[in-house]
């Protein structure tokens, strides 16, 4: 049951879990304006890295980074990180895991007193640190200098017990505020992770939740990183995308380094002809601080428009009016018309890791007409880190400069609810999601009879519901798609909301296939409905499950509703061949095994 206290105003939550995102700069779009911490932050990356090899810079740790402070820096750190007004005056409650193993320097420097409370979830214990405020600004400081997580949270409650605390003015902001109670949330990105034990002290307090990860914004112990993919002046990372019709569009990034700040175009024509057109291009910094051999990158993306169907294009990227020399990559558009054969790939949970690399080059050999690839989510480690995305395009630069992606959102590329505006940025898809929804986050595309939408589980689920709804309701498609993350159905039935939700969608207006991961196995259902086992795919929708890196074997369960399921650990990249009515799903493994197989025939148009 979704517990009372967690909102769902859309707007509010996804705020909250970018609250990264707007004071950090260590790993996204650089802004026009910086926080103040992160202002400190880079201060510091600047001064620690001088005369710093790699390893020393790696080695750092807690005295030596204090040592380097300056008594502003210290300031900033202590007092700008999280702040917010009160109406009265009020006790303060620092509210932080037992676990970290250095507490916050602030913590005793600012007289805040270490209670014998402690607060307890089926996760974590906390420790109480306590300080009154008198009514006015209130400023905490950063979680630390490592990466610690569950982050710390914050209770205010009102000296005077006649009096109501207003809580305002905070940063970051949206601040939601609950009751500090047993069943409170406290964290936005694990939201049933709640309050189980909590002294009677703390009853009619407010509680401050915050997002698990945050500490990130702060981290330099163990954060200094080295891409194993440096750029440079020449145009490299070259990624296929759509933003729009596949039929008379096609989008194309890439990257360059700092140092090649030209104007960039991307050159094209059709294949076998010599004229070519050229398309403007834009860009944008990505800075991410800790990466100290290639901390900032300019990364370029371009549209084709008013392509023609069903035809082969090639392309060239060079500076604005230079003449290219030769074409770095070629494409399809989309068919004309519905009815044309196609085929495309999945994978899930690549991870950035190169076990993904012989099974999409395997699958990709044995379907070299394969129209685009979709992503279920986890296309990297840690979704805010620029070189883990350096690694991913790098593995697959062969395919991905020739055929598109076309990926959904996962916990990893939101990862500890630090927001996906990398993963936004880097892969630029359609602009059709739910109201309030970023680009990029959920989206539908049309690609000759099939209709396939991404879904972003890392969002509000009940939000994307009428949107959803609309978007399978009103189209004429053959085929019905759906790709999200997390898996509805699997060993464990851990996202009841989804089932609720988006389930009983692709029941009322047949989605024939969901395409998930997460879980590091392979499965197959029956077709289902309503959870129940139909006899034919016709009726019900097919859920699949795989994953693209190597997986731990597990003991052997397989669930009603499973029709197949594989626990060895064999990582796995589907083919779907659509003919029409006819659709044809192989599994294989890197050596072009086929691992699964099914068929689904309808009865007509």
């Amino acid at each position: 049951m979704m517990n009372p206290f967690v909102r769902q105003s859309l707007a509010q939550r996804c705020a909250v879990l970018c609250l990264s995102v707007m004071t950090l700069l260590a790993s996204g779009v650089a802004a026009a304006t910086q926080s103040p911490v992160a202002s400190v932050m880079d201060e510091l990356v600047a001064t620690l890295c001088e005369g710093r090899s790699f390893e020393e810079v790696s080695a750092l740790d807690n005295t030596a980074i204090m040592a380097v402070l300056t008594p502003e820096q210290r300031r900033v750190l202590s007092t700008e990180y999280w702040a917010f007004d009160v109406n009265v005056p009020v006790i303060v409650s620092v509210v932080r895991d037992t676990a970290q193993e250095t507490p916050p320097f602030w913590l005793e420097e600012r007289d805040f007193e270490k209670t014998g409370l402690t607060v307890c979830n089926e996760n974590y214990t906390y420790e109480v640190w306590q300080k009154q405020f008198p009514a006015g600004r209130v400023g905490l400081g950063i979680n630390g200098f490592d990466r610690h997580r569950p982050h710390y949270f914050v209770g205010v409650g009102p000296q005077n017990t006649a009096d109501t605390v207003a809580i305002s003015n905070a940063v970051p902001a949206p601040q939601e505020v609950y009751p500090f109670a047993k069943g409170s949330s406290i964290y936005h990105d694990w939201p049933d992770l709640v309050i189980t034990e909590m002294p009677e002290s703390l009853k009619g307090h407010l509680l401050l939740p915050t997002i698990r990860g945050r500490a990130r914004e702060a981290q330099l112990i163990g954060a200094f990183r080295q891409t194993a993919h440096p750029s440079s002046e020449t145009p490299d990372m070259v990624t296929l995308t759509w933003s729009d019709n596949p039929q008379t569009t096609q989008t194309i990034q890439w990257r360059v380094s700092l140092a090649n700040d030209n104007p960039h175009a991307v050159y094209y024509r059709r294949k076998g002809t010599e004229i070519w057109a050229a398309a403007a291009s834009e860009s944008n910094v990505l800075d991410d601080r800790n990466i100290i051999n290639d901390r900032s990158v300019r990364w370029h993306r371009a549209t084709l428009c008013d392509l023609q169907p069903d035809t082969d294009y090639e392309y060239a990227i060079a500076a604005t009016g230079e003449s290219p020399t030769a074409a770095v990559g070629e494409f399809r558009t989309a068919p004309a018309h519905d009815g044309a054969p196609f085929t495309f790939l999945w994978m899930s949970d690549t991870h950035n890791n190169p076990a993904g690399i012989p099974l999409l080059e395997k699958a990709w050999e044995l379907h070299p007409d394969a129209a685009f690839l979709t992503i279920s989510g986890d296309l990297v480690g840690t979704g805010q880190q620029r070189d883990d995305w350096d690694t991913l395009f790098a593995n697959y630069k062969k395919f991905l400069r020739h055929r598109p992606i076309v990926p959904s959102i996962g916990n990893h590329d939101a990862i500890d609810g630090l927001g996906s505006e990398l993963y936004r940025t880097l892969l630029h898809l359609p602009d059709n999601g739910p109201e309030g929804f970023q680009r990029g986050q959920s989206y539908s595309l049309r690609y000759g009879n099939l209709l396939l939408v991404s879904l972003d589980v890392t969002a509000d689920v009940a939000a994307q519901r009428p949107w959803l709804e609309a978007t399978l309701r009103d189209t004429d498609a053959q085929w019905k798609v759906a790709v999200l993350h997390f898996p509805p159905y699997a060993l464990r039935e851990d996202y009841p909301d989804i089932q609720q939700e988006w389930c009983s969608l692709f029941d009322a207006y047949h989605v024939d296939l969901a395409l998930a991961g997460h879980v590091h196995y392979y499965l197959r259902t029956f077709p289902l409905r309503d959870g129940e086992i139909m006899d034919n795919p016709e009726d019900g929708t097919i859920y699949l499950l795989s994953v693209a890196v190597p997986g731990r074997e597990r003991p052997p369960i397989k669930p009603r509703y499973a029709e197949v399921v594989d626990l060895s650990g064999i990582p796995t990249c589907t083919a779907f061949i659509v003919e029409d009515n006819r659709l044809v799903m192989r599994a294989y493994d890197a050596d072009g095994n086929v691992r699964d197989t099914f068929t689904i025939e309808k009865q007509g148009r």
